[in-house]
């Protein structure tokens, strides 16, 4: 368990961030305010016991070790025993439990001030606090961390904290370690971790001795911050790179070093912002590449599988191409309708399995996990570490246009860790989906799924599990859905709209079930009010990765209408429930006339 600790001057803000409603929610306190306000009012006249005292607010969070779950009651419990040894035993406090991370953690905001005026002293905090740590991992048995100074993973500063707290981003460090971490994986060579980071905006200064043969020291610099290896962990540092099974080697290296060091070297003669080094200019196979290779802005972190972009460009409005019959701002150039298939016919859905640009890869993983708090497009990132401003957001426009269709005021988003099982739940309208969609992409990368639903009173079922050809026949027979969402190849999603009125529940639930069973859906999906698969997303599924990338879920036709055969469906299924009502009342009534005839036979004997 890793502990975090600040202490400040304002609780105001601590308790906007702590109890902001989408990160998580309150589990303990002894305090009688319900607000941020509130909260701070009651801070605050206890601080007035020791008005000169600069720095009352203490704020701590606490993280599980990754994989590691405990109940809200462990949490609780794990939050006062942390309290209590740091020697917080009369004081104000409140214990929040964030669910907006991976991992697990809590916040904890106390005041160093006492009801008796008495003020916690902050003598050797952090030794204690590291002790604390590795007793509470002992007494409930969770896994041992070691102290921040000799871990893999540097732990933010203090500043760096504070900084976090105070704008809601994460600082250089944290962005850095996340970069050079997604980076790592699956990464043989040194010249290929060295281009991945620099297709997001990351320079590699690297240091060798004994002639160029080893490798024997690296900076990171982002955003015109360069920091140590060592500074970000063991596992970023030269040696720790290497035991991650990134091999150095001269004769195939040797050239990207030179590369580096010509770059940081103009860079330092000249600044950030006066053009190119010599070596960054757009090449086919430069300096430290195989020959042939291509540059990252052209060929993709993992050896040439970025879309092509001149592909993309032929089926984009004004260019010729054809985009009917899928989401033109999908986030791939492929699934578009087969040449001479009517725009809303389901045939024209179909996959092109040669193509691989509709599947997501290393590239495309940690453009969207370098996504800043701004909600800087990844997919609009240019060349090396350049963002693109023009380049549209597409998976932002494959979430419209799903989201369009759907017609509803607020969904029910879903965010599921596809190796765990865990789920984050968010409720939101329109513009606080949209705003959310860096967010959301970052999830997506580290591993979630991410669905939604309609919340609220609707008229929308989900089929699932259709193929093509069924989807087909649903438009022929007057079931055209209002969005036709391809949630992995060849397999669709039908939301079909029964009114342009809201449906009863039970309505929707036999509809639901009966149109899988029609149309050869998945049955199990059809219950009340199942999420989909958001367009503009990968699907995370193991069964759907080829090669280690995961397919786009893409939006086709998503006209928003409601079915012409659904509003006399509709008339049928609500007689039919209410004569089972009715029946089933005239049952209930039957049985209370042969209860009074049972008593009053009783009473006659």
């Amino acid at each position: 368990m890793i502990a975090k600790l600040v202490k400040g001057r304002g609780f105001r803000g601590a308790l906007k961030y702590d109890l902001e409603p989408e990160k998580g929610v309150l589990l303990d306190t002894n305090m009688a305010g319900e607000t941020p306000r509130e909260l701070a009012a009651e801070f605050g006249a206890i601080r007035e016991l020791r008005p000169g005292l600069g720095k009352a607010v203490f704020h701590a969070s606490l993280s599980a070790a990754p994989g590691e779950q405990l109940t809200d009651e462990q949490w609780q419990e794990i939050g006062q025993d942390y309290l209590a040894g740091m020697g917080f035993t009369a004081h104000q406090y409140v214990i929040s439990r964030h669910t907006d991370t991976e991992h697990e953690h809590i916040h904890i905001l106390a005041n160093r001030i006492g009801y008796d005026g008495q003020v916690v002293s902050d003598g050797h905090d952090y030794q204690r606090q590291e002790r604390l740590m590795r007793e509470i991992e002992r007494e409930y048995g969770l896994q041992e961390v070691a102290p921040s100074q000799e871990a893999e993973h540097h732990a933010p500063t203090k500043g760096e904290i504070e900084q976090s707290i105070r704008t809601g981003e994460p600082s250089t460090r944290q962005r850095l370690q996340g970069l050079c971490a997604d980076a790592a994986q699956g990464c043989a060579s040194f010249t290929a971790y060295v281009e991945r980071l620099e297709a997001v905006g990351v320079d590699v200064i690297p240091t060798v001795q004994q002639h160029g043969t080893k490798l024997s020291g690296l900076q990171y610099s982002l955003d015109g911050v360069t920091m140590k290896g060592s500074d970000l962990g063991k596992a970023y540092a030269a040696a720790g790179i290497q035991q991650r099974g990134i091999s150095y080697e001269q004769d195939r290296d040797g050239p990207t070093v030179e590369r580096c060091r010509e770059r940081a070297a103009h860079r330092a003669a000249h600044g950030p912002d006066r053009g190119p080094a010599p070596s960054q200019a757009p090449e086919r196979g430069g300096a430290g590449r195989e020959p042939g290779a291509a540059g990252p802005s052209a060929g993709g972190l993992d050896g040439g599988d970025a879309p092509d972009v001149e592909r993309d460009r032929r089926h984009e409005p004004g260019r010729g191409g054809r985009v009917a019959g899928r989401d033109a701002g999908s986030p791939d150039g492929r699934r578009a309708p087969e040449p001479g298939q009517p725009a809303d016919r389901a045939e024209a859905l179909r996959s092109d399995d040669s193509d691989r640009a509709g599947y997501s890869g290393a590239r495309e993983r940690i453009l969207a996990l370098a996504v800043p708090a701004d909600d800087r497009d990844p997919a609009g990132r240019a060349g090396r570490g350049q963002v693109s401003a023009t380049g549209p957001d597409r998976s932002r426009a494959a979430l419209h246009r799903h989201t369009a269709g759907l017609g509803v005021d607020r969904f029910d988003v879903h965010i599921r860790n596809a190796e765990t099982g865990r789920e984050l739940h968010r409720t939101w309208d329109q513009a606080a989906l949209e705003q959310s969609v860096g967010w959301l992409k970052r999830m997506n990368a580290r591993g979630h799924d991410v669905s939604i639903r309609p919340a609220g009173e609707h008229s929308l079922v989900l089929v699932d599990g259709l193929t093509g050809p069924a989807v087909a026949r649903m438009g022929r027979e007057g079931w055209t859905p209002a969005a036709t969402i391809e949630s992995s190849p060849g397999r669709y999603q039908a939301w079909v709209k029964l009114s342009e009125a809201p449906v009863s529940a039970p309505v929707r639930e036999v509809a639901a079930r009966e149109l899988a069973q029609h149309y050869g859906g998945d049955p199990p999906s059809a219950g009340r009010d199942p999420a989909g698969r958001l367009a503009g997303f990968t699907n995370q599924e193991p069964e759907h990765t080829r090669d280690g990338r995961q397919p786009y879920v893409l939006a086709h036709d998503c006209p928003g209408t409601a079915a012409p055969s659904a509003s006399a469906y509709v008339e049928r299924i609500e007689q039919r429930l209410a004569e089972v009502k009715a029946q089933q009342e005239w049952q209930r009534e039957q049985e209370r006339q042969r209860a009074r005839e049972r008593d009053d036979f009783d009473l006659e004997r």
